[in-house]
């Protein structure tokens, strides 16, 4: 990882999807942007300028408390207030990073707001996301990783945007519901020799059949933290039938209810 960027909108430094972003980019020797879009700068009726825009002042001493925490911890980073349409500026910026880092509100009023901004973003063509439930208290080392595989090109993305931490993991479980075929499909494409493949980088890891009749979304999420996971790496939002129908109905329950650290691509 070269380039990361955090979502910081007006976290602090407390917030731990900005701490989490500030440890990986110091492991890494990566450049850390926070990222807080504005809304668009539009003249209201009465030819004022936009309310939720923030000043020149405000802008240079947001940017001021940005700097110091970066070098705090020992970490280069800017941060950029652009200006544009929340979703799509978000997914466009990302685009310069190797991750996307973001909080995500569970299990809140305003969860589902929030989730659906960061869906839209992955549609839009996003970097990969590193989701981090606010209020996790748990460590961002993420020795311990699982993996949700279906087979899909989604999560291969996830597993090629993870790299650099499954590299370094102790132990890393693969939760294999990938499908040979379905009744009333036509046949599969061959399965992907992703044991091979993860032997070649150098992985460490264990692999478990993954079969739930129902509830995929929970079973996956209590298998991984029956393994001590600190992170879930999965692809979201599977285009195919086959991808939806093995995982991404688990899409929308995790982003609604998890407790660990996410790692999303779409």
């Amino acid at each position: 990882m070269r380039d990361i960027t955090v979502n910081v909108d007006l976290a602090t430094e407390a917030e731990p999807a900005v701490a989490c972003a500030l440890a990986l980019a110091r492991r890494y020797g990566a450049v850390l942007t926070g990222l807080q879009i504005m809304p668009p700068n539009v003249l209201g009726s009465f030819g004022m300028p936009d309310a939720l825009s923030l000043s020149d002042q405000e802008a240079a001493e947001r940017r001021a408390w940005w700097r110091e925490v970066c070098s705090r911890h020992e970490v280069a980073g800017e941060l950029e207030l652009p200006q544009g349409t929340y979703v799509p500026t978000l997914a466009r910026r990302s685009l310069l990073s190797d991750l996307l880092v973001s909080p995500l509100l569970v299990e809140s009023p305003q969860a589902p707001t929030v989730a659906g901004e960061l869906s839209r973003a992955l549609f839009a063509g996003s970097a990969p996301l590193l989701l981090i439930p606010h209020g996790y208290t748990g460590s961002f080392d993420f020795r311990s990783v699982a993996i949700g595989w279906n087979g899909s090109p989604e999560a291969l993305r996830a597993i090629h945007a993870a790299l650099p931490l499954l590299r370094e993991a102790d132990d890393v479980t693969v939760f294999d519901g990938d499908r040979d075929s379905l009744p009333g499909m036509p046949p599969a494409l061959p399965p992907l020799p992703l044991r091979e493949w993860f032997g070649r980088q150098g992985i460490r890891f264990h692999w478990i059949g993954f079969a739930p009749e129902q509830g995929i979304g929970p079973a996956l999420h209590d298998e991984a933290q029956a393994r001590h996971a600190e992170l879930l790496v999965m692809g979201a939002w599977g285009r195919t039938r086959m991808s939806e129908l093995v995982l991404g109905g688990a899409t929308r329950w995790l982003l609604a209810h998890t407790r660990m650290p996410l790692l999303l691509a779409h």
